[in-house]
């Protein structure tokens, strides 16, 4: 058998899975998605990315149940197609949080910074006699530890979402994945100053983190991650009645969640 014939009977045993994988390294190699992007802008339409996936996909499929009955071929193929679209709408999922966050926790890290800076500078001996004072420290501490642990929370939804569908392997780009690192860390060591200066101040302790709480939100950054992709990618492929149907259950049960936060806090 020749390499080339090697190599395409390798090609063909490829999982969805595998073939994702397979892609995201290519991808990454450019160190972002920005530089990626920019080297496949002129591709051919049948030669981008989602295409060759697509084919690629299909062919493994229809190869592995050659002889078969047509219409197990074909469910076949579909559900390769579903597993390989998903994934890799899944990616862009991933990636699009993730810049999101980090964009947003950049300007909360800056609004909260400076309120504690000011509560602390010149004057601060004056300002811990008036009666607000303490109530307003606790309030941007807390804000502050708040952050660290929805930051965590987005980390951990991200790694259970790799887990289950990427074998583990990371799906950010190395410079968003290094930007995470540097975010998380800046917001822990504001977090970190802005309890010992509570302290210092005798800004009573802030209460313990419900784990359940936790718990609870990374389920639902799971499903943020998760349930539009599954939506994008049946559009994708032309089956927008249960790319409705996903959407649709998604958006509810964030109401049902919000509508649980509005009602505790009363």
């Amino acid at each position: 058998m020749t390499l080339d014939r090697r190599l395409a009977k390798l090609e063909i045993s490829l999982s969805p899975t595998q073939l994702v994988l397979r892609w995201l390294a290519e991808a990454h190699a450019y160190g972002s998605l920005e530089a990626y992007v920019a080297s496949i802008l002129d591709l051919p339409g049948d030669q981008q990315p989602i295409d060759c996936l697509c084919r690629e996909a299909s062919e493994g499929a229809t190869a592995r149940l050659r002889g078969k009955p047509a219409d197990q071929v074909r469910r076949a193929v579909n559900s390769a197609l579903r597993e390989t679209v998903f994934r890799y709408e899944l990616v862009l999922r991933i990636y699009e949080m993730a810049h999101e966050s980090l964009d947003r926790e950049g300007l909360i890290d800056a609004a909260l910074s400076a309120h504690i800076g000011l509560l602390t500078s010149e004057g601060r001996a004056e300002r811990r006699h008036d009666a607000t004072y303490s109530e307003t420290f606790a309030t941007y501490r807390d804000l502050l530890t708040m952050r660290v642990g929805e930051l965590q929370a987005e980390q951990e939804a991200r790694s259970t979402v790799e887990e289950r569908y990427l074998d583990g392997h990371g799906a950010l780009f190395p410079d968003v994945a290094a930007a995470w690192d540097e975010q998380l860390k800046r917001t822990q060591a504001l977090a970190d100053t802005a309890v010992r200066l509570a302290e210092l101040d005798g800004v009573p302790v802030a209460p313990p983190r419900d784990p359940e709480a936790l718990a609870a939100r990374t389920a639902e950054l799971v499903a943020d991650l998760v349930e539009p992709a599954k939506s994008e990618a049946l559009e994708m492929l032309g089956e927008g009645r249960q790319a409705l149907g996903i959407a649709a259950g998604w958006v509810r049960a964030k109401l049902v969640a919000s509508t649980a936060v509005m009602d505790a806090g009363r």
